[in-house]
């Protein structure tokens, strides 16, 4: 059976509580948050630093004309889960990335 798209995004909502909300500070936590990160802005690369309350986000956008343009996220480290989560509702087109994240996360029981 299919799932639909809003199982889909049930569970890897819930993944991403899990990895936000117990702190984890795994390569593989950080690698989820990346991925979704990459995919949301299109970048070629991200850099997720936690300092205190802080969470710094730098992107390098695919897109750019200039290899060396960045751009630099801060928001609080407990509002990171509901960015994430955003990212991922305001990524109309992005269902089968996700599909295909979610997949990857139960099959290898990475998450």
């Amino acid at each position: 059976m299919k799932a639909t798209t809003q199982e889909i995004l049930v569970n890897l909502f819930q993944i991403i509580d899990r990895n936000c909300t117990n702190n984890l500070r795994s390569a593989q936590s950080e690698s989820i948050q990346k991925a979704i990160l990459k995919k949301f802005f299109k970048a070629s690369e991200v850099v997720i630093e936690h300092k205190e309350d802080i969470t710094l986000i730098r992107l390098k956008s695919i897109l750019s004309d200039s290899p060396d343009t960045e751009a630099l996220i801060e928001i609080e480290s407990s509002q990171l889960k509901s960015f994430l989560c955003d990212c991922i509702k305001k990524d109309t087109h992005g269902i089968t990335f996700y599909t295909n994240m979610l997949h990857y996360l139960t099959t290898n029981k990475k998450a």
